[in-house]
């Protein structure tokens, strides 16, 4: 009975401990691994081996945050590496400008008034982008090539301009230095970029002119204003010896010019110039280029170049036409306003110029038309574009939003008016227009600057590739400086075919390594 009793209190004292114990801890629920880092395929495999079983279904966590990997869109979608520059339009959207306060410096070669309207113009720009950018217009030079200079030297130094005005060629000299970029990614961009209303309001030939061959076309520049050759001609002077319209053919073109010539009198019927494009305009109107459309090399010794030095002899030896030395700075334009010239060609931004020729010299009617031709019309287009240089690419984004916002039909049609150059969007032509028959000092030439809009479809290029500013002096010293010296000894075809030789040589030295 003693050793019974014993045992029922040992039960008694070891229940009261139980008791007082505290609970055991429960198995935890199982949840779902983190991912692992993917350092090793070992790694990956040892955490989906710690998966739950199915007879515990948890209550599912909140997905685990994933690091952010910038060079990987498999680690976050939203991450987007930027490259410098920007290869794609989705790397130019990843940009973000707020609060970066960029500042975009402009290189040009215009005149003071024609700064001030645009530093006008870039102030508003100033005041209404909202990302705070700053864009500021500086004169690099009294000329393109005092620009192309200047930017050279800079690239050089490391320190180019953000932007600056640039020929093609000189673009895709640039471009092979690694110091120009393609446009296409930010022409693209969703977010920054043209839609495709801008894009078909721009005139096309304009684009297409920026897209270089030498690089796969990419877009080195963007235009924001262009320029057509034409010929420029003394309409009553015209009248006067029989003729009711400008000469459309070359025959007609040269009987008249011989037929106004009067040397005695210092009168000429055309003047040969010093210039490669007006060279490349004639050959473009008989049927000829310039370069290869595929830019492996020069093609100018055709029959259209052989023809065209044919003609020039034929009228130098006959005192139908007269040189105007490179020291006669603009001295077309004095001659032609004075009643001296019959014919000249230049630039269809020269429009401003030979209107105040005409009304200091010789106040006659005057017009402009389209170059001579051989079987269908040409024109030769050409005029500098914008390009933006290698920094960082918020600065080249920047830099880009500054040459969209002077490509808005506004400022263009601003631009355009100022200086005689056309616009680059057909929405800008009939303002325009306007303003130009509206002054009544243009006469009949603002009906003829409304036709420059049709003769667009007749467009070619000389030669967008790098060298062919010295390809350009070349064609003057070796071709028509040689004319002019020996029009009577001087073989054309012998002299072409040499002029083309060294024409490829500067070509093959300057192609993309």
């Amino acid at each position: 009975m003693r050793k019974f009793m014993l045992l029922v209190a040992m039960l008694v004292v070891l229940a009261t401990i139980a008791a007082c114990a505290p609970a055991p801890t429960p198995a935890p629920t199982a949840a779902p691994p983190t991912a692992a880092p993917k350092a090793s395929s070992s790694s990956s495999v040892a955490s989906s081996s710690a998966a739950p079983s199915s007879s515990a279904a948890p209550t599912k966590a909140p997905e685990p945050t994933k690091p952010a990997v910038s060079s990987s869109s498999a680690a976050s979608s939203a991450a987007v590496k930027v490259n410098n520059p920007p290869a794609s339009a989705a790397e130019v959207d990843a940009i973000d400008l707020k609060g970066k306060n960029v500042q975009v410096v402009y290189w040009h070669n215009r005149p003071q008034k024609d700064q001030d309207l645009l530093q006008t113009m870039l102030d508003e720009f100033n005041k209404s982008n909202p990302y705070g950018i700053t864009a500021k217009a500086e004169i690099a030079g009294a000329s393109y090539n005092d620009v192309y200079n200047k930017v050279n030297a800079a690239i050089q130094a490391g320190a180019p301009p953000e932007i600056s005005v640039a020929y093609q060629n000189q673009a895709a000299f640039y471009r092979g230095q690694n110091a120009v970029i393609d446009l296409t990614p930010f022409v693209k961009s969703t977010k920054y970029g043209l839609t495709d209303a801008d894009l078909k309001d721009y005139f096309q030939t304009f684009l297409d002119s920026d897209k270089n061959p030498q690089f796969k076309n990419e877009i080195l520049g963007f235009p924001t204003q262009r320029s057509i050759e034409v010929m420029f001609v003394n309409m009553d002077a015209l009248k006067a010896l029989g003729y009711t319209e400008a000469p459309k053919d070359w025959k007609t073109f040269e009987e008249a010019a011989c037929k106004f010539t009067d040397a005695s009198k210092q009168k000429y019927g055309v003047d040969l110039g010093h210039d490669a494009s007006r060279f490349a305009a004639r050959i473009f109107t008989r049927g000829g280029r310039i370069l290869a459309p595929d830019a492996s090399g020069y093609v100018y010794n055709s029959q259209a170049g052989i023809d065209d030095l044919a003609m020039w002899q034929r009228m130098l030896q006959k005192s139908c036409a007269v040189e105007i030395p490179a020291s006669e700075s603009y001295g077309n334009q004095t001659r032609f306003g004075n009643g001296q010239l019959l014919f000249t060609f230049g630039s269809s931004s020269g429009l401003p110029f030979y209107q105040d020729a005409v009304a200091k010299g010789g106040k006659f009617k005057w017009d402009i038309a389209l170059i001579p031709y051989a079987d269908k019309p040409a024109v030769d287009l050409y005029g500098a574009s914008v390009s933006v240089y290698k920094t960082t690419p918020e600065k080249e984004l920047a830099a880009w939003m500054v040459i969209k916002f002077l490509g808005e039909k506004t400022q263009t049609t601003k631009w355009a008016i100022a200086t005689g150059y056309l616009p680059v969007r057909a929405s800008a032509k009939a303002d325009v227009v306007a303003a130009y028959k509206a002054n009544p000092a243009w006469g009949s030439a603002a009906d003829s600057y409304a036709k420059m809009f049709d003769w667009f479809q007749y467009a070619m290029i000389e030669s967008p590739v790098a060298g062919y500013d010295p390809v350009r002096a070349l064609i003057d010293k070796d071709v028509i400086t040689k004319i002019i010296q020996d029009p009577k000894g001087t073989d054309p075809k012998a002299l072409l075919d040499a002029a083309i030789k060294k024409s490829n040589d500067v070509l093959k030295e300057n192609a993309p390594k």
